[in-house]
């Protein structure tokens, strides 16, 4: 029914137009004039040139243009109502029984790049209804900072949280390293000589689910640079390795690689950007698992299309349409007129 709002919009104007052009006045023949003639009043131009008068005309001619504005707007807004608007919300229950968690490498190497990573996950959060999502942080060790719920305001204030501290380039005696040992406690052993282990994080992930059942769809996003530093091999799962444990729990995996190459050691880690980034690819690959890239502007969305893939059986048959009226906004628009124009009336009467 849009195309009658539009109509009625369209006829208003042109009434409007011809009113204060007096278009079809011009139309009609002189009719002969009935009555005495005209008189003329002496000494009447002064009052006609007045600037005062002017301006009282000038204001009033205004006021009545407004005034037409907002009759035209009143009209359609009632169109809008007579219309019905509605809101229609496709959803299915289905959705709902998805977990999935969010294993972020917060490893030094990261730090540069976690923002990213982060705003992505913000972005899927705002897709979701239902879904229960956890975060996972690791370094050496794995930390949950948020166990899996459908709380996303809470989940949202944790990444911000995380960003927040994450927003600082790693120098020695910076007060922000402080902050970042104290938010990430759990990241670090003393046991443990290494940093972004990224095979233990993915193994730690897998195990971040609470309800092991065959009716929930299980995923996980695996963010890292694989820049993984271990001289003395105390990595308990290669990435690979965890691969297969996540794997074999039937988990869905997604690697989100992000990387930034003045943070990255070729030296000490064994291999550069690219290398890294071939090696997470190779594993997705052998896998059947998904690969994206941080730095590309649709992985939230290609992200939550494969998420949705593995349902679609299911979507197809438990779909349910909600509709729902919606007429607060014209609603209110031609309640707002109505007011104006009592209150303009009542100020004309006074």
């Amino acid at each position: 029914m849009s195309w009658l709002v539009w109509l009625i919009v369209l006829l208003a104007v042109v009434v409007l137009v011809m009113a204060a052009t007096g278009w079809p006045h011009r139309l009609r023949r002189p009719r002969p004039e009935r009555g005495p003639a005209p008189r003329r009043v002496a000494n009447s131009s002064a009052l006609l040139t007045s600037p005062v008068l002017r301006e009282r005309l000038t204001r009033r001619r205004m006021l009545y243009a407004w005034m037409g504005v907002a009759l035209v707007v009143a009209l359609a807004a009632s169109a809008a109502l007579a219309g019905r608007p509605v809101q229609r919300i496709v959803r299915n229950e289905s959705l709902a029984s998805r977990d999935i968690v969010l294993c972020l490498d917060v490893s030094t190497s990261m730090v540069t790049t976690d923002s990213k990573i982060l705003d992505t996950f913000a972005q899927l959060l705002d897709t979701f209804e239902g879904e229960r999502v956890a975060l996972v942080a690791w370094n050496s060790t794995a930390q949950t900072m948020v166990p899996l719920t459908d709380d996303y305001e809470l989940l949202k204030d944790q990444f911000e949280e995380i960003a927040d501290v994450l927003d600082f380039r790693p120098r020695r005696g910076d007060p922000a390293l402080d902050r970042y040992y104290q938010t990430f406690p759990g990241t670090l052993s003393e046991d443990v000589v290494g940093s972004s282990l990224a095979g233990d994080g993915l193994a730690s992930c897998t195990l971040a689910f609470d309800n092991q059942v065959s009716d929930r769809s299980r995923s996980i996003i695996l963010a890292t640079d694989n820049q993984i530093i271990d001289p003395f091999r105390q990595q308990i799962y290669s990435v690979s390795a965890a691969a297969d444990l996540a794997q074999k729990d039937s988990i869905r995996l997604f690697f989100l690689f992000g990387a930034d190459p003045e943070m990255a050691d070729p030296d000490v880690s064994g291999k550069d950007v690219d290398a890294a980034r071939e090696d997470l690819r190779d594993i997705t690959a052998e896998h059947d698992g998904r690969f994206y890239e941080v730095d590309d502007a649709d992985t939230a969305g290609r992200i939550v299309e494969e998420l949705e893939s593995d349902q679609v059986d299911e979507l197809n048959t438990n779909t349910q349409v909600r509709i729902t009226d919606v007429p607060e906004r014209p609603a209110a628009v031609l309640a707002a007129i109505v007011v104006v124009f009592l209150a303009v009336a009542a100020w004309r009467r006074a």
